[in-house]
């Protein structure tokens, strides 16, 4: 698709006068700062994402003993123990991380996560009284109750925020202790996993696995605009017929590089493309029709930014 014919933001797929809406200055504070509707856009967010992730706690994970990991798993754990509150029980072990990493880290933290993890506690009590659960239906609670937590935290991903939960600890053993946070996370989660297994039994833990992995997948989903983007190399005897069945055909642009074979040392021209996912297909029929013989490289790439896909500028998160 040519840029001029996108009408979206693929940052998250929003229409122009809701763009226009972000970006508008609502008021200013005494020191002059501007207030624009990014704030209440976020604000939005992150209270959609907290609906969603407290329907997936209330609905289909806590019923039937399926932690999604973090603090959360460890409220669940308390309330089992001894009848604490999850959502209350999870804002009092956000909260002492959340100071200590204002302290500690700067504000990264700051006001929008101190929100998205009280909103996305409290919410948890304050619904589950008048909510239906789903038990019985393994796929069902497992598939939407990690579809419905993973879409709540790709939102509040969104509003350049979090959750909190254990990214917090795990940000300050990186601080602290020089220690990845892919590590930390991971032999957090291991030991979660393990807990729920002694405790709810292996059945309940190997359903958390697989609410996880949809999690995963969903805020994956979110995070690219649901666009996959795939990167494409080709070499090809006829390099001009396949730019330009590229460019007319998929309205695709195309880098043409200059290539040397390593065993034959011969010059050949080397064609670098990015498609999305659906147009991959095209793609094959283009280089099948114009050269049998050419050599494709296509691979997929988490995230495809600049003309046709994803704007580059983007704010990073707090």
């Amino acid at each position: 698709m040519r840029k001029k014919d996108r009408q979206t933001d693929m940052t998250f797929n929003l229409p122009a006068p809701l763009r226009r809406f972000r970006q508008r200055v609502l008021f200013r504070l005494p020191n002059g700062a501007p207030v624009t509707g990014r704030v209440l856009f976020d604000a939005g967010l992150i209270l959609l994402g907290s609906i969603f992730m407290a329907l997936s706690v209330n609905i289909f994970l806590n019923p039937n003993d399926v932690v999604p990991g973090g603090f959360t798993a460890l409220a669940m754990f308390a309330n089992r123990l001894w009848g604490w509150p999850i959502g209350l029980t999870l804002l009092a072990l956000n909260f002492p991380f959340l100071i200590i990493g204002m302290r500690v880290l700067g504000l990264q933290f700051g006001p929008k996560t101190i929100a998205a993890a009280a909103t996305s506690a409290l919410l948890i009590d304050l619904l589950e009284p008048y909510l239906p659960v789903v038990k019985g239906e393994p796929l069902l609670y497992t598939l939407y109750g990690g579809l419905l937590y993973g879409f709540g935290m790709a939102l509040v991903f969104r509003a350049n925020a979090t959750t909190g939960g254990t990214e917090i600890p795990a940000k300050l053993l990186e601080h602290f202790r020089g220690i990845r946070m892919s590590q930390s996370l991971l032999a957090m989660d291991l030991v979660i996993l393990l807990l729920a297994a002694i405790y709810f039994g292996l059945a309940p833990a190997l359903y958390a696995l697989i609410a996880a992995w949809v999690m995963a997948r969903v805020i994956d989903a979110v995070e690219s605009g649901f666009e996959s983007g795939n990167t494409a190399f080709i070499v090809t005897k006829y390099p001009e017929l396949v730019r330009d069945s590229i460019m007319i055909d998929l309205g695709r642009g195309v880098t043409v590089l200059q290539a040397t074979g390593g065993y034959t040392g011969e010059h050949r021209t080397l064609l670098f493309t990015a498609i999305n996912g659906r147009q991959t297909p095209e793609l094959r029929d283009i280089v099948r029709s114009a050269d049998p013989d050419a050599f494709v490289v296509i691979s997929p790439s988490h995230e495809v930014l600049g003309e046709g896909f994803r704007p580059l500028t983007r704010v990073s998160r707090s």
